[in-house]
């Protein structure tokens, strides 16, 4: 009954983003929840296939569970974010490897989100690794004020995880076995690895980097990070 009520409010998020924004013309998806390293959430084609006579092929958005503490706003802006991703995947031309490409950033202004590479404004529209911020009385926005107290309730999880992401500013988490067709929406822009700052690698093989002397445990092995 839990999972049931979970992936219904996200099946309908989707249904509702896809009307108001997309005109309905996106493609069925699965909703997923997934832990991705350093990423808010994550696109994945081609994922899925029917068991039916048809054999249908569908995608996969995956929204990281450990963000969905933000206020609602800003992680649905994370749903239409991936659903970029899937317009590009059935109606223009991705590129490969996950980069973000201009077509994509042309879809995501106009839909009211402003990517950026930073996090920032005046960040990189393009890139391997792109966020967004949301544009100001934008296309997003104006849909989310559309939704009454009612509704917002309605479509707002049941259940949000207890270990919720460190706050702060965000950093990148190595991790192995990518595929490189996802695209994922980071934290927020990588900075440099030089000057000050450090690695530490926790005891499941998990990397980040901060300054030096920091007291790390990670949550997936429960060991400390280890400054290197």
């Amino acid at each position: 009954m839990i999972t049931t009520i979970q992936f219904k409010t996200l099946d309908d998020l989707y249904r509702f983003y896809n009307q108001a924004i997309f005109g309905g013309e996106l493609s069925d998806c699965i909703v997923n929840m997934s832990r991705h390293g350093g990423a808010y959430g994550f696109f994945a084609a081609n994922r899925w296939r029917g068991e039916n006579e048809t054999k249908k092929i569908i995608h996969e958005i995956s929204i990281n569970p450990d963000f969905m503490n933000r206020d609602d706003i800003e992680w649905h802006s994370t749903l239409v974010h991936e659903m970029c991703h899937l317009w590009q995947e059935d109606f223009g031309k991705p590129s490969r490897g996950g980069y973000h490409n201009r077509q994509w950033a042309d879809k995501m202004i106009q839909v009211g989100l402003m990517p950026t590479d930073t996090g920032e404004p005046g960040g990189q529209l393009t890139g391997q690794r792109v966020t967004h911020y949301i544009i100001p009385d934008g296309k997003f926005e104006q849909v989310f004020k559309t939704l009454s107290s009612e509704d917002l309730q309605n479509l707002r999880l049941r259940y949000k995880p207890t270990l919720a992401a460190m706050s702060g500013k965000p950093f990148t988490v190595g991790t192995s076995g990518n595929d490189d067709t996802d695209n994922t929406e980071t934290e927020g822009g990588e900075e440099s690895r030089s000057g000050k700052r450090k690695k530490y690698t926790c005891g499941c093989g998990c990397n980040v980097w901060g300054k030096s002397g920091l007291i790390l445990k990670c949550g997936i092995c429960g060991t400390d990070f280890i400054e290197q």
